[in-house]
C-alpha cells in the first residue's frame, strides 16, 4: 500500500489555515441563516447561536494573530 506524502507545514501555517477554514464556515452559516430568514422567517436563536460562533472566530484571530 502507498504511503501518503504530506506536505510539511509549520506550526503558524497550520493554525493560519484552520483559523481561515473557521471564518468560511461562519461566512457560509450567515449566508443559509440569512436564506433561512428570509424564506421561512427570523428564529433568534439562530442569530444567537452564529453571534457566538462569529465573537469566537473573533477570538481564533485575535490570539493566534
Amino acid at each position: 500500500m502507498a504511503r501518503t506524502v504530506r506536505h510539511p507545514r509549520t506550526r503558524a501555517e497550520a493554525v493560519a489555515h484552520h483559523n481561515r477554514q473557521v471564518a468560511a464556515v461562519t461566512v457560509g452559516l450567515l449566508v443559509v441563516i440569512s436564506a433561512y430568514s428570509a424564506v421561512l422567517g427570523s428564529n433568534g436563536w439562530l442569530w444567537f447561536g452564529w453571534v457566538v460562533l462569529l465573537l469566537a472566530c473573533v477570538a481564533l484571530f485575535a490570539v493566534r494573530a
